[in-house]
């Protein structure tokens, strides 16, 4: 652990909040909020929404999100560390092969030597010899040795989806019941009233405007991966809530 766990809980514990008044305050479940404490991150369903919840989290503690947020990407990483595995070892030959095979080709080119001069005597026919030479050895099998797999390089997730996305996706969590009507691009898009627990992704090209927002505190922004500030209370009325990438940048 990197150690965000443990300032979260500190800072909750200073303002002497229960987890049912944070869960008032923070608008996240109270399992979520003890999953961040506990640095638990697999009960949340990924990195995007850690993020978020950790950034909402600090703010409304009065602790700095970057800080906590590089406190857990350095646990990320330590966690991510692949394991080098150690290469095979090529097994030697026994001492006495080399001998053996040396030993071996001097004695058939001793037998090589003697059957060409008997049969290139002077005065003798080749026909007349009998000598049938024995057939060459075969030549041993060089063993294969098979090279250790090397171990697969596993990209940042965060960095492959920043590099390959184009325009906007808003992913829309809903921590409580909402009514919302949203506009891409310019033209109506959807609207209703959302459950709490639900989702919904929108994808623009240069602009997501949150006409209506019934529930503001009911309703976490998600912006290419990036978690933005509350709209505001639970119960309040937003209107017009205009997404682009500049929004990104103030991040």
């Amino acid at each position: 652990m990197a150690g965000e766990g443990q300032m979260l809980r500190a800072a909750r514990k200073e303002k002497e909040w229960s987890y049912m008044e944070t869960e008032d305050t923070t608008k996240i479940r109270v399992r979520y909020i003890q999953a961040l404490e506990e640095e638990d991150y697999k009960v949340l369903p990924g990195a995007t929404y850690v993020k978020g919840y950790l950034r909402t989290y600090s703010k409304q503690l009065g602790l700095d999100p970057d800080e906590i947020i590089a406190l857990y990407n350095d646990s990320v990483m330590l966690e991510a560390e692949p394991v080098l595995e150690s290469p095979q070892k090529v097994k030697a030959r026994p001492l006495w092969v080399r001998p053996v095979i040396i030993g071996c080709m001097a004695m058939l080119a001793i037998v090589l030597v003697i059957a060409m001069a008997n049969l290139y005597q002077p005065g003798k026919k080749v026909a007349d010899s009998s000598y049938s030479p024995s057939a060459l050895p075969s030549a041993p099998k060089a063993e294969a040795v098979t090279p250790a797999p090397s171990s697969p390089v596993v990209p940042d997730q965060d960095k492959v989806v920043a590099a390959t996305q184009d325009g906007l996706t808003a992913k829309l969590v809903f921590t409580a019941p909402c009514w919302i009507e949203v506009r891409v691009d310019g033209k109506p898009s959807f609207q209703g009233e959302f459950k709490a627990g639900t989702s919904k992704d929108v994808k623009g090209t240069s602009k997501i405007e949150l006409v209506s927002v019934g529930n503001a505190g009911g309703l976490s922004v998600n912006l290419n991966g990036e978690a933005l500030p509350s709209l505001g209370k639970a119960g309040e009325v937003r209107r017009n809530v205009v997404l682009t990438k500049d929004d990104l940048s103030k991040l």
